[in-house]
This record gives structure tokens, C-alpha cells and sequence, in this order.
């Protein structure tokens, strides 16, 4: 079973961020992942000051670039003091668009796992914007953890969306790992869509209440057989609770979040396919925009 080794944690000084490092400390403890801090000086921000002034000149953006660095570095050693001795920790200073650098050093690295604020509440100021976030956990090629919150303490209850696709049971594999360490219970949710299920089905549009009942024994069985192959997948007797339901996947997983009382969400980026998943990559972004739980996105 995969655990983490290397994670990395994008940083702008902000409160999310803080959240952001809660979290990679807490699973650097259950793993034994080393750190590294990464803070990037928005380079179209210095050009844009640079264009703003009056008097510019070649010094003038050297020295605007050289506060930023001097900047980064009192923010870095801040938060790098967050970080018990126990876990080795690095810090890097960029001069970049951030969704770049956050990707490059992800490669360099290299780093499997990303844990970063959702946004900020300056955006003019900062750089974890929300297209930030959405550009990394689209193109990263590990997973990547929003942080929603304030951790308060090891996960008690996670919950894991899936649809019996690989990414969704590598979500549930990950989620294993962090609910063993954490002796956190383990939900998994599979949510029936009507409307992929039509398609799947091919049934007439006119339907008589016998094919209703086709339709629902079929979207059942498709979570029944979801449901066995998460069980395959656990590598240890850690108890399982399955949950199905039918609706709109974003939204049900969201209340279903809530239900619950869920401090994690984990799930795949990827389903089945564009046709029959449910867990389109819409879905998961739907889910990352609007839960107000860490998400940790698993390639």
C-alpha cells in the first residue's frame, strides 16, 4: 500500500495556507513524510507594480524582486517553526506564476502529495487564488489535499465517494492509510444518477412502472458490485460502512458529508467514463469549490 514520503506545501502566508500545514504535519507524523515549504512571488503582481510607477528603470524591479525574496524568507522561516523538530523540513522561495512553480517542484521533487489552501481573501495580494487551486488539482499527477478548515486534532470520520473505477478505489486505498493511522472510521458513498443510468440502460423514454423497477434494481446493483470491490481493496479488517444513495453526486456527497459528520473527504478525480461515471472530474471540483471540508484529490 502506497504512503506518503514527500510532501509539498505551497504557502502565502494566509490562514488557509496555516490550515494547509496543519493538515501535511498531521500526515507526516502518520507516514513519516518529509516536508518542504514552497512560497511563490507572483511575477505578473511585481510587473504589474513595475508598470504603475512612474519612474522605472531596471533597479526598480531588481529591488522590487529582492523585497519579495526578503519577504519570503521571514513567511518560510515563520511557518517552517510550525513544523515539529521531528519532521525534516525544507523551504523554497520562486519567482513565478504560482500554479507553474507549484507544478515544477511538485517534478522536481519529486513530491506525492500537495497539501495547499483553498484561496484567499485577498486576492490582489496573494496567491493561492481559486484557479490556482482548480489548475492543480487538475494537471498535478499526485494527489493534492484542500485544506477547507482549521484541523482540529486526528480525522475522526472519513468519507470516500466511489463508483468502482480505479481512481475512485486509489482514493480509497489513500483514505485507508490516513483512517488506520488516525483509528478513524471509513465511509464509502455511492451515489446512483439517474440520468447516467438511462443512458447506461437505454431504456424508452416512456416508462412503464416495471421498467422503473428494472432501473433501480440495476442502479443497485451497481453499487452493490462498487461496494465488493472497495472491500477487495482493503488491505486490512478495518470496519467499512457503505452508504447508497441516489441524486446528483456533488450535492449528495456534500450532505452526505454533513450527515455524517465527516472531517475529510477523499476521492478519485477521475470515473468510469464521461457517459456512466460518477465521479466526473466536474464532480470532483464540484466538491472541492463547495465543501467546506478538507478534500484530498487522488490521481
Amino acid at each position: 500500500m502506497k504512503s506518503y514520503h514527500h510532501i509539498l506545501v505551497p504557502i502565502d502566508g494566509s490562514d488557509y495556507a496555516k490550515q494547509a500545514l496543519q493538515h501535511a504535519i498531521d500526515i507526516a507524523k502518520l507516514t513519516g513524510a518529509s516536508i518542504t515549504l514552497l512560497n511563490v512571488a507572483n511575477m505578473a503582481d511585481i510587473i504589474n507594480q513595475f508598470s504603475q510607477m512612474e519612474n522605472t528603470s531596471e533597479l526598480t524591479i531588481d529591488e522590487l524582486s529582492a523585497t519579495a525574496q526578503v519577504n519570503s524568507t521571514g513567511l518560510l522561516k515563520e511557518f517552517a517553526s510550525l513544523v515539529p523538530t521531528s519532521i525534516p523540513v525544507q523551504s523554497l522561495f520562486e519567482l513565478s506564476a504560482p500554479e507553474v512553480s507549484i507544478l515544477q517542484e511538485q517534478k522536481a521533487l519529486p513530491a506525492d502529495l500537495i497539501c495547499m489552501g483553498r484561496g484567499s481573501k485577498q486576492p490582489l495580494k496573494n496567491f493561492l487564488l481559486g484557479s490556482v487551486s482548480t489548475y492543480v488539482i487538475t494537471h498535478a499527477p499526485c494527489p493534492v489535499l484542500l485544506a477547507h478548515d482549521e484541523k482540529k486534532g486526528p480525522y475522526r470520520h472519513i468519507l470516500v465517494p466511489v463508483d468502482g473505477s480505479e481512481s475512485s478505489l486509489q482514493a480509497l486505498k489513500q483514505a485507508e492509510i490516513l483512517a488506520k493511522g488516525d483509528q478513524a472510521s471509513l465511509t464509502v458513498l455511492y451515489v446512483a444518477s439517474i440520468s447516467d443510468s438511462l443512458h447506461d440502460t437505454a431504456v424508452p423514454d416512456t416508462m412503464e412502472p416495471h421498467k422503473l423497477q428494472e432501473l433501480a434494481a440495476h442502479m443497485r446493483s451497481k453499487g452493490h458490485n462498487a461496494f465488493l470491490r472497495c472491500q477487495e481493496q482493503l488491505s486490512s479488517d478495518l470496519p467499512l460502512q457503505c452508504l447508497y444513495k441516489i441524486g446528483s453526486p456533488g450535492p449528495v456527497i456534500l450532505q452526505t458529508a454533513a450527515d455524517i459528520d465527516t472531517d475529510l473527504i477523499v476521492m478519485g478525480s477521475r470515473g468510469l467514463n464521461r457517459i456512466q461515471s460518477v465521479l466526473l472530474g466536474s464532480v470532483g471540483r464540484y466538491v472541492a469549490s463547495h465543501s467546506g471540508l478538507p478534500v484530498l484529490i487522488i490521481r
